[in-house]
C-alpha cells in the first residue's frame, strides 16, 4: 500500500466518521485474532495492518503502539462486563451475584479466557476488579473508606473470577447450574465444609493441626 493512498485513506476517514469507526474496529479485529494465538511481545503492528488491509500509518491514527489497542480492547470488556452486571443486579430482586457474573462471563467468554489466561495481561484482573470492586461496594452499600470492605472484595471477586476461569479452561467439565452453587457454598460458608463432604477421610481427621 503506498504513503499516496494512506494519505486518501486518512482524509477519507475523517471525512466518514463511520468509516473511522468501522477501520478501528477492523485493527482490533485482526489484532485480537493475533492476539488469540501469542503473546503480545510477539505480533507486529505490520502483522495487524496487513491482516486489517490498512498502511501502517492508519494504525496510528488509533493506536499509540500495540499496547495502548490492548488498553483500549481492555477497558471496553471491563466497561460492557460492569454494565451488564450492574443492570442485572437492578433487574433481579434476589441479587445473586455469583448467577449474574457467571451468565455475563459466559457472553464476554470469548474475550475474557484469553485476557485472564496465560497470554493475557496480568494487569487485567486487577482493572476488572477495580472496576467491579467500586461499583459492587457502592452496589451494596459498603463503606468505601473501611479497609475491610477492600479485602471482602478482594477475595470475593477474586475467587468467583478465577474459579469461573479454570471452568472455562477445563472445557466447563461441570454443569453451570452446579457451578454456580459450587461458589455460592464456598463463598458463603467456607471451602472446609465443601472439603468434609466430599473428603473420604473421616471429617475429625480433617480438623486435626
Amino acid at each position: 500500500m503506498s504513503d499516496h493512498y494512506a494519505l486518501e485513506e486518512v482524509e477519507r476517514m475523517k471525512k466518514h466518521p463511520e468509516v473511522t469507526a468501522l477501520t478501528r474496529e477492523n485493527i482490533m479485529h485482526a489484532f485480537w485474532s493475533l492476539y488469540c494465538q501469542k503473546k503480545i511481545d510477539h505480533i507486529s503492528i505490520k502483522e495487524i495492518t496487513d491482516k486489517a488491509g490498512y498502511h501502517r500509518s492508519t494504525f496510528y491514527e488509533y493506536f499509540v503502539d500495540i499496547y495502548d489497542l490492548l488498553n483500549q480492547l481492555e477497558d471496553e470488556v471491563v466497561v460492557r462486563l460492569k454494565a451488564e452486571v450492574l443492570q442485572s443486579l437492578t433487574i433481579q430482586s434476589n441479587n445473586n451475584l455469583v448467577q449474574i457474573l457467571a451468565d455475563h462471563y459466559e457472553s464476554q467468554g470469548e474475550y475474557l479466557l484469553v485476557l485472564l489466561g496465560e497470554n493475557g495481561n496480568p494487569n487485567f484482573a486487577k482493572k476488572v476488579k477495580a472496576e467491579m470492586g467500586l461499583a459492587l461496594t457502592r452496589r451494596f452499600g459498603l463503606p468505601e473508606n473501611d479497609i475491610r470492605t477492600s479485602y471482602m472484595m478482594e477475595f470475593g471477586l477474586s475467587a468467583i473470577m478465577s474459579t469461573i476461569t479454570h471452568w472455562y479452561q477445563t472445557n466447563k467439565n461441570l454443569p453451570s447450574n452446579e457451578l454456580v452453587v459450587l461458589i455460592r457454598s464456598m463463598l458463603m460458608n467456607g471451602v472446609l465444609p465443601m472439603i468434609q463432604k466430599y473428603s473420604t477421610l473421616p471429617s475429625d481427621s480433617l480438623l486435626q493441626e
